[in-house]
């Protein structure tokens, strides 16, 4: 950090240059490592002569396994941002989640438009609107991710505004490094099976946090709290009914190698993440004139 300040700046160039000649095997001449040792040393000697003892003969040894740390710590950040440039998440194409930098660039796939996305051949879900409706949107989302939650709203929006122009359907794919997901998963196919899975989503992502932090007996709550007949509810739970449909949907999430909640196939185009709703309605809205489809360009492309 000392690179941003006037002040410390001869520091980290002494410190550069220290690391330098180090890794190459030459002794270092600056000056820096007996100034670092003498400061930390003499004030560890206030409080514990015994360890400023060892840290005082051991300087150089813990000096390497810093700069160990240092160049491990560089290359991993650099990892990170060589796989979110590429795949549109720190860990890779195999990743499940989103990482921070989804966050501080408003990005939650690949940069370009992600091309090895392939839309699902079945539209059998948690639907609403029109079957014969000639727009088409499927959603994989997972009822304990942040993301999925955070573009209810929009979903939620898209349908009162289009009604029975769209046809919805959500396919769960819950997350293992999501707590409860699995279990708020079959909660919410179980109360399909009473035409109650709309009511039941809206309190787990209402109450997502208690969901992930109590389990199963906070989602029963929910359940009761959406008006399901619990004991229809419970044997349909207890008993596993729902768990041949949610492996289906997991298995069609992973045939269409969908990398990170919420991945939306809207015809034959496709949305990962949380996005606003004019950023929806441009992919929706395919009778544009010029102006329209310019202002979706550039909104797309300054991630407005």
């Amino acid at each position: 950090m000392s690179i941003f300040s006037a002040k410390y700046r001869p520091l980290a160039k002494k410190g550069f240059e220290c690391v330098f000649k180090t890794l190459t095997l030459k002794p270092c001449d600056t000056g820096l490592d007996d100034q670092i040792k003498s400061e930390i040393v003499g004030k560890l000697l206030k409080y514990s002569p015994a360890l400023a003892k060892i840290i005082n003969k051991q300087f150089a040894l813990l000096s390497w396994i810093f700069v160990l740390l240092t160049i491990g710590s560089l290359a991993y950040s650099g990892l990170g941002i060589y796989n979110f440039y590429l795949y549109g998440n720190c860990e890779g194409p195999n990743a499940t989640g989103a990482c921070i930098l989804n966050d501080i660039t408003g990005d939650y796939g690949r940069f370009s438009e992600p091309k090895d996305l392939i839309a699902p051949t079945t539209l059998d879900g948690i639907a609403v609107g029109d079957p014969n409706a000639e727009i088409k949107i499927v959603e994989f989302g997972c009822f304990t991710c942040p993301y999925t939650k955070k573009a209810e709203p929009t979903i939620q929006q898209l349908i009162r505004e289009y009604n029975d122009s769209i046809y919805y359907v959500f396919k769960p794919f819950p997350l293992p490094n999501h707590n409860g997901s699995f279990d708020a998963a079959r909660a919410v196919l179980c109360a399909d099976e009473q035409n109650k899975s709309w009511e039941l989503r809206t309190e787990i992502f209402r109450h997502q946090e208690i969901c992930s932090t109590d389990g199963v007996l906070a989602i029963k709550n929910l359940a009761k709290n959406a008006g399901i007949n619990m004991s229809n509810f419970n044997r349909c739970y207890d008993q596993n009914k729902t768990d041949a449909a949610l492996s289906r949907y997991i298995q069609q999430g992973k045939d269409s190698h969908v990398y990170a909640t919420p991945t939306f196939f809207i015809n034959n185009k496709t949305i990962v993440g949380p996005k606003t709703v004019e950023q929806f309605k441009c992919v929706i809205n395919e009778n544009q004139n010029l102006f329209e489809q310019i202002g979706c360009s550039l909104g797309q492309w300054w991630g407005k």
